[in-house]
């Protein structure tokens, strides 16, 4: 127990940390930021693997990353404490150590019954959450695979014998989910890969607690564990959705389900007022679309923003196959009217645009619903004053000119709305793959160019700050200085970057580009962006991302 000298040491110590800390942080901040400068450019943006049908993307930071669990996984297995200190396990005891290792890693696996609910609880992004899914999976499959060699290298295992039999039975279940996981079966039907997917999991499970040992506690508790964090969680998503959609206190949401240029379009008017950010999106449950619709949920962005809690949600949908096919052709045929629906969210987190003095954002197909939201929140806070933006730039690629027909209202509402000041901070260039005629307006101060758009110039554009809008009383004599160095410099931004010119967008402003495409544009303006994050920019992929 400690005596009255001792807490008085450490109490002045600790004192004395704390104001040496706070008087060194200006000078960590500056070094923080370019350590994490460094690492993406040379970790977080380069592919070590390019995009393949089976493999990839695989950056270098994920490559350190996967290396580092590989090993340390390794190191659980075979590394063994001794009085001596660490010794190397034998054969034997390495696979049995690698079975409870096993159980350990099947917690991420189930720890909640959604993705989309655990990535908020846990503040991470959807894509993080399937990563680290993917990778505890196949890590438990490998060391299931060293256990069962271990086992057999031991001698036979009689079947009559109820540990052995339920090992041989979870060993199957496992194999079959490893093979349903190859892109033909997913493809087939999704919904029903899903399904048999939670179901072969869940069977192994079952056969792991019953192949345990009851005598030995330890390995039991991994599952009892794994068992009450998914109950706990099911419970804490399954008590959200019923406070979100009122189920006791007020009617369920309905919806008014439309078609457009073979899209749907869909209204929920909900039962009680909801806050969703730009950008967010939900899952949605509607049983009466088709046969099976009760027992599936699916993700949509929601393209609708209001500064207030919103009473109804729009969501525009890509038909692609079941249940938004499904929705597309009771759309055209006018069977659903009216339904009923339920949904849990918002889900997702939330971008900061405002906080970026110029904003390029780069769609392609549908990818044009994750900005519709954004647009509207970002004009809503410049015409309010309440964001920094001055320079907004949509650049929407489309196949054929009918594509664009699908938003061209909402994005000449949101051109409308940019009026503050003669208004003119947002910029819409759409361009059409199949088209070979000349530029020519799309609606309102819209321009439709042929041609696959040329990203690297219109990012190098937007980089030299030129077309961002400064007010008059904004400029004094430093702003006007910035603004004639813009002018001077943008000719030979591409020189500067190569020399290292520390040169930044339009007097220290910072730049995003966002992106909700294709992979193709994905990789090339990840690689375009990466030669300048010095210069103050960042690229964000956006949640939903078009197929």
């Amino acid at each position: 127990m400690m005596d009255a000298i001792q807490i008085y040491a450490i109490a002045a110590g600790g004192t004395l940390c704390i104001f040496a800390f706070v008087n060194l942080l200006p000078l960590l901040i500056p070094l923080v930021t370019r350590v994490s400068i460094f690492v993406s450019k040379h970790f977080r943006y380069p592919y070590i693997l390019h995009r393949h049908r089976i493999l990839g993307p695989w950056t270098r930071a994920g490559v350190v990353i996967q290396l580092a669990y590989l090993a340390l996984n390794l190191f659980c297995v075979f590394a063994v404490p001794s009085g001596d200190g660490l010794k190397a396990a034998n054969f034997s005891d390495a696979g049995r150590r690698a079975g409870a290792l096993a159980e350990v890693n099947m917690i991420p696996l189930l720890a909640g019954p959604h993705f989309a609910f655990l990535a908020d609880l846990l503040g991470l992004s959807l894509k993080t959450i399937r990563g680290i899914h993917r990778s505890a999976g196949w890590m438990t499959a490998a060391l299931v695979f060293l256990h069962a060699m271990a086992a057999a290298s031991d001698g036979p295992l009689p079947i009559d014998v109820s540990q052995n039999l339920f090992a041989v039975i979870g060993a199957s279940l496992l194999c079959l989910l490893l093979v349903l996981l190859f892109p033909p079966f997913r493809k087939l039907s999704y919904e029903l890969f899903l399904r048999s997917h939670q179901a072969l999991a869940w069977g192994s499970v079952y056969a792991v607690w019953r192949h345990v040992p009851s005598d030995k506690s330890s390995p039991r508790a991994y599952i009892y564990i794994t068992m009450g964090i998914f109950a706990a969680t099911y419970l804490l998503q399954t008590g959200a959705v019923i406070v979100r959609n009122g189920v006791f206190r007020h009617q369920l949401s309905r919806a008014t389900i439309t078609h457009d240029s073979g899209a749907v379009k869909m209204q929920l008017r909900l039962s009680k007022p909801l806050t969703m950010d730009a950008g967010q999106y939900i899952n949605l449950w509607i049983p009466s679309v088709s046969f099976w619709s009760f027992l599936q949920t699916h993700p949509f962005t929601v393209i609708s923003w209001d500064a207030k809690d919103q009473d109804r949600l729009d969501l525009l949908i890509e038909p692609r196959r079941g249940l938004t096919r499904e929705m597309l052709y009771h759309a055209e045929k006018g069977y659903t009217i009216n339904p009923l629906v339920m949904f849990s969210g918002p889900h997702g987190g939330t971008l900061s645009m405002g906080e970026y003095e110029s904003v390029l954002m780069v769609a392609s197909g549908f990818g044009i619903a994750a900005f519709l939201p954004h647009l509207k929140k970002l004009i809503y806070g410049y015409n309010t004053r309440a964001v920094r933006t001055r320079r907004i730039h949509l650049v929407w690629q489309i196949k054929n000119e009918a594509d664009g027909l699908i938003v061209q209202e909402p994005l000449n509402i949101a051109l409308e709305e940019d009026k503050l000041d003669d208004g003119c901070i947002l910029s819409i260039s759409v361009y059409v793959e199949t088209k070979s005629s000349p530029k020519k307006p799309f609606g309102e101060r819209a321009t439709m160019y042929p041609g696959p758009a040329p990203l690297p110039e219109i990012f190098l554009a937007e980089l030299s700050g030129n077309n961002i809008k400064v007010h008059a009383a904004e400029v004094g004599a430093e702003g006007q200085k910035s603004l004639e160095q813009s002018e001077s410099t943008s000719s030979t931004l591409q020189g500067d970057v190569e020399s290292g010119s520390r040169w930044t967008v339009a007097g220290d402003g910072r730049m995003l580009v966002a992106v909700s495409g294709s992979e193709v544009i994905r990789d090339d303006l990840r690689a375009v962006v990466r030669k300048y994050i010095r210069m103050g920019v960042r690229f964000v992929e956006l949640d939903y991302q078009p197929k």
